[in-house]
């Protein structure tokens, strides 16, 4: 295994850094263990990392830092039937915790699958993803943590649990979305799908019509959100469909203009190139709806590529007031002065019943603000979250707020289930930081 002494790392955005007292490279469950193992036995801490696309001090720790960039195998594919049951075939496949998205997605088509939903990047590890509640959209489909079926946990005492909703479902439950507190993801299973292609159609329509017609685009399809620019009356609407047809992927042309020169420099000098009017609304133009339709594989389609460093807050509130909370953003934007050129971006998550999920009991609507990575963020993120309290709205627990344990714990019906299971699986604190102990408090607190 690998090892490196008071290195320093930082995390995807540059806004996080820490000097481990050690940084391991495990390959291999035993050597999870056996660090974990001497750090208990020393009274020091662990923390794991894939690929830093955190926004918060998740990971940070001057402790042991596991980098599970090496621990990114696929285990196995299986498929489970019950003969005394008349439900379909679930298709499970296991992997090591810290592969990414980015190699999972294209060996499983290799396998035949896809997953059921992903997020809109591909650069976390499947149990980076899970465990802060990464999500994409759809009304009826759950995040990423939905699709697990069954983990292997490691202990704060060095210990492995198996878990799964049949058996220590509590700790299951924990695990699934454990903001990295609830013991240590050595395997993840996920059910997986027959691979399918998505329809995708990116399509610009004014915020009024956007409104005006909102049930039938979430009733219509599958996948749906959108994404507002500041200083726009309209906004670039994206559904997603299940489609039988042939892959018809864009134009490489096509999807370097609007991806490459439109989305990833424009952005990168947007505060400048927004002063020249004329430019400003030709780029704006092109940004918001040159791509329009076309098939390609799921994982394909459900990712994009993000090159330009920025900051990101998220809130998820009850989606009846998507509209009205929307509005008050909006308004926001245009009266504060705040500077903001990256999008607003909007979209649906189905309830579930994982105790720190941001979508636990409630059909869900969340609500994505971002900021470039040179400008000041904190007064414009502050003051949307806000707003986003009026609505009992939880944070994506990857992304940058302003939240203690003391206010989100009323948030979460199931909170308490959820420090019991804690508890259980990391008594001792082992995978506690000053992350951890502010948004979630002391274990056994």
């Amino acid at each position: 295994m690998a090892e490196v002494k008071r290195a320093r790392w930082t995390n995807w955005a540059g806004n996080q850094s820490a000097a481990p007292l050690q940084i391991h490279q495990p390959r291999t469950e035993d050597e999870l263990l056996a660090v974990v193992r001497r750090a208990a036995q020393q009274g020091e801490r662990v923390k794991a990392v894939g690929s830093g696309h955190s926004f918060t001090s998740i990971a940070l720790t001057d402790g042991h830092l596991l980098d599970l960039t090496q621990y990114n195998r696929v285990i196995e594919s299986t498929t489970d039937r019950d003969p005394e049951r008349s439900e379909p075939a679930r298709h499970l496949v296991t992997v090591q915790s810290g592969i990414r998205l980015k190699e999972l997605n294209p060996q499983l088509w290799d396998l035949g699958y896809s997953m059921t939903n992903l997020g809109d990047v591909a650069y976390q590890s499947i149990s980076g993803a899970m465990s802060t509640g990464t999500h994409g959209t759809g009304k009826d489909v759950g995040s990423i943590a939905t699709q697990v079926r069954a983990l292997r946990v490691i202990t704060g005492d060095g210990e492995v649990v198996e878990c799964s909703m049949d058996h220590e479902r509590e700790l299951f439950q924990a695990a699934r979305v454990g903001v990295g507190a609830a013991g240590l993801i050595s395997t993840v299973t996920l059910e997986v799908e027959p691979a399918f292609n998505l329809r995708a159609q990116e399509v610009l329509v004014s915020a009024d019509d956007l409104f005006a017609n909102m049930d039938s685009y979430l009733e219509e399809n599958e996948h749906f959100e959108f994404f507002w620019f500041p200083g726009s009356d309209n906004a670039l609407t994206k559904r997603n469909n299940r489609t039988t047809d042939e892959a018809t992927p864009l134009p490489r042309w096509r999807e370097f203009v609007t991806d490459e020169i439109v989305g990833h420099r424009y952005m990168a000098h947007a505060t400048k190139l927004l002063r020249v009017p004329g430019l400003r609304m030709k780029l704006r133009s092109l940004l918001e709806g040159a791509r329009g339709e076309y098939v390609e594989r799921s994982y394909k389609v459900f990712t994009s590529e993000r090159k330009i460093p920025f900051y990101e807050m998220e809130y998820f509130i009850p989606s009846e007031h998507a509209r009205e909370a929307f509005e008050r953003v909006r308004v926001l934007i245009d009266r504060s002065g705040f500077g903001v050129v990256m999008p607003i971006e909007m979209r649906w998550v189905a309830p579930d019943d994982i105790p720190l999920s941001t979508a636990e009991g409630r059909p869900t609507t969340s609500i994505a603000i971002h900021m470039l990575k040179h400008q000041e963020f904190q007064p414009y993120f502050e003051a949307v979250e806000t707003i986003m309290t009026e609505y009992e709205g939880r944070p994506h627990w990857g992304k940058l707020h302003f939240q203690t344990h003391r206010s989100l714990a009323p948030l979460y019906p199931q909170w308490d289930a959820y420090q019991a299971a804690r508890a259980r699986l990391d008594g001792r604190g082992t995978f506690a930081n000053e992350y951890t102990d502010r948004v979630l408090g002391a274990v056994g607190g």
